[in-house]
C-alpha cells in the first residue's frame, strides 16, 4: 500500500498526512473521520468520539525492533569497537482534540538495548514521557492561523538534515520549551521557538531539559516562490556550556544563518541549502559554513521508476588550528545518516559526493544503491566520528574513504514497515596509516505503527 502520496508538514498547525494513515511524525496524522462500524479495532481506537463534532480521543502507538551490526563502529579509534546490539522501541500515545483549535498530545516511550558492547544514550531510556504538548490555535480567517505549542516535542526543521530526527536510534531528538507557528496555507509559514534539548537518562521518568544547552530560532518557509521553487530562510542559535573540538574546548555559542531552495515534481527534484555560522567557541571567533545538495531525475513513466540521484555536501574544517578562529562546522542536531545509515561520520570537516540509483520494483518497495566518496575539507583538521573521539590531523591526503551503500524499504501494510541497510566503508591509505580501519555495517528494523 502506497502511503506517501501526500506528505504532511512537520510543523504545528500545518498540513496533516493522508486520512487514516500512520506517519513518521505521529502528531501529523489525521484521524478526524469517524470510523465505520466494520472498521478494524486498531482504526476504531484512533477516533473515539466524545459527544460533539470534532471532539475525539485518538489512541495509538508503535513497536519497533532494530538489529545493527558494526565490525568497527568507531573505525578503530577505540579498542574493541565491534558492536551488534538489538534495540527495542515501544510507544503509546493519546491525542485529544477539543474542536479544531485545541489539542493535547501525550506519548510515553520505553527503549531498551540488548547485547551491546558499549551503550549509546539515545538507545536506553526506560518508561518516560517522550512527548507532551498542547496546541492552541488562533484562526485568523483569510489571514491564516497562529498555533502555540508549549511542552516537550519533536521539532525537525526544513529538510531535516541539520535539525533532524535521529531515527536510527531508539530516541529521536526532542525538545522542551515553546514553539509558535504562523501559517498562511500555501503561501508562507513562520516558525519561532525557544527550547532546550531533552536530557536522555536510562531510568524511569527521569528525563528533563539539558540546562547547559539552549536552542532558539526563527524559520521562514515559502513553499511556492518564483518558478514554483520553494525557499526558506532561517536563523537559530545553539549555546552549549561545553563543546569539545580539536580547535578548543569550552563554551560554544553558535549562530546559524541559512537559506534553502527546493522543488519537486514527477521527474525532477532538488534541494540546496547553505548555512553560515558565527559566534564564539571559548576565546575563538566562529567562522564556519556548510553547503548541502541533493537532487535527481526520476523516469516516472518507466518500469520500476528509476531515479538517478546525487548528494553533494561540504562541511567546513579548520585550516589553521592556531589562527584564533574556529572554522569547524558543528551541526545543531543533525540527521546523523547524512552519509549512510552506518553513521560513522559526524558532519564536520568533511566533503562527500554520493551518486545513487533508486528503484521501485513494486509500489511498496524502494531500493537505493550507490557509493559515497568522502574527503576531509581541510587536512589540518581531524575526522569527527559519531562514535568515539575524533582522529587528529594526519597525512597529506584529503581522501578519507568510500561508503558503499544499499538501502531497502518495504511498506508491507499501512502499519508495518521493514527497513534494511548495508554499508561497507573502505578506508583510504592515509586514513589507514593514521589508525583508521575499514568497517562493515548491517542493520534491519521492523516497525509496527497503529
Amino acid at each position: 500500500m502506497e502511503v506517501t502520496k501526500v506528505l504532511p508538514d512537520a510543523v504545528p498547525g500545518g498540513r496533516t498526512g493522508p486520512q487514516g494513515v500512520p506517519q513518521t511524525f505521529r502528531w501529523t496524522e489525521d484521524w478526524s473521520k469517524v470510523p465505520s462500524q466494520d472498521a478494524p479495532a486498531l482504526d476504531k481506537i484512533r477516533h473515539i468520539q466524545l459527544g460533539r463534532d470534532n471532539f475525539y480521543l485518538s489512541i495509538g502507538g508503535e513497536l519497533r525492533l532494530n538489529y545493527t551490526n558494526w565490525s568497527h563502529a568507531a573505525l578503530g579509534r577505540i579498542p574493541n569497537d565491534k558492536d551488534k546490539p538489538l534495540q527495542s522501541r515501544a510507544r503509546i500515545l493519546a491525542d485529544l482534540h477539543l474542536g479544531p483549535d485545541v489539542r493535547a498530545y501525550f506519548e510515553l516511550g520505553d527503549n531498551r538495548e540488548y547485547g551491546e558492547n558499549f551503550t549509546t544514550p539515545p538507545n536506553v531510556d526506560r518508561v518516560d514521557i517522550y512527548q507532551a504538548f498542547i496546541d492552541l490555535t488562533l484562526p485568523l480567517g483569510n489571514a491564516g492561523k497562529l498555533t502555540l505549542r508549549p511542552g516537550r516535542f519533536e521539532m525537525p526543521l526544513g529538510n531535516g538534515k541539520l535539525v533532524g530526527m535521529r531515527e536510527g536510534f531508539n530516541m529521536r531528538y526532542t525538545y522542551q520549551g515553546i514553539r509558535g507557528t504562523y501559517i498562511l496555507p500555501g503561501k508562507v509559514s513562520i516558525d519561532a521557538f525557544a527550547s532546550r534539548p531533552v536530557n536522555i537518562k536510562p531510568g524511569t521518568f527521569d528525563d528533563g531539559p539539558v540546562h547547559s544547552t539552549t536552542f532558539n530560532g526563527v524559520y521562514v518557509s515559502v513553499p511556492h516562490g518564483l518558478l514554483g521553487i520553494g525557499s526558506d530562510i532561517y536563523w537559530y542559535a545553539v549555546k552549549r556550556d561545553r563543546a569539545v573540538l580539536l580547535e578548543s574546548t569550552g563554551k560554544d555559542a553558535r549562530n546559524n544563518w541559512g537559506a534553502r531552495l527546493w522543488k519537486r515534481n514527477a521527474h525532477w527534484d532538488f534541494d540546496l541549502e547553505g548555512n553560515y555560522q558565527t559566534g564564539r567557541l571559548s576565546n575563538l571567533n566562529i567562522d564556519a559554513w556548510a553547503v548541502i545538495f541533493e537532487g535527481g531525475y526520476t523516469f516516472a513513466d518507466t518500469s520500476m521508476k528509476p531515479r538517478l540521484g546525487l548528494r553533494a555536501n561540504a562541511f567546513s574544517g579548520d585550516g589553521n588550528l592556531k589562527d584564533g578562529k574556529a572554522s569547524t562546522f558543528v551541526a545543531a542536531f543533525p540527521r546523523l545518516p547524512v552519509f549512510s545509515e552506518a553513521v560513522f561520520f559526524y558532519p564536520s570537516n568533511i566533503v562527500d559526493i554520493y551518486p545513487s540509483i533508486t528503484l521501485k520494483p513494486y509500489k511498496d518497495i524502494v531500493l537505493m544503491v550507490g557509493p559515497d566518496f568522502l574527503w576531509r575539507q581541510k587536512r589540518s583538521d581531524g575526522i569527527y566520528l559519531a562514535f568515539g573521539p575524533p582522529f587528529a590531523p594526519y597525512g597529506s591526503s584529503n581522501y578519507v574513504g568510500t561508503n558503499f551503500n544499499m538501502e531497502f524499504t518495504w511498506q508491507a501494510t499501512k502499519r508495518l514497515q521493514f527497513h534494511l541497510a548495508e554499508t561497507y566503508f573502505s578506508r583510504g591509505d592515509a586514513f589507514g596509516r593514521a589508525g583508521g580501519k575499514s568497517s562493515n555495517y548491517f542493520g534491519i528494523w521492523s516497525s509496527f505503527r497503529f
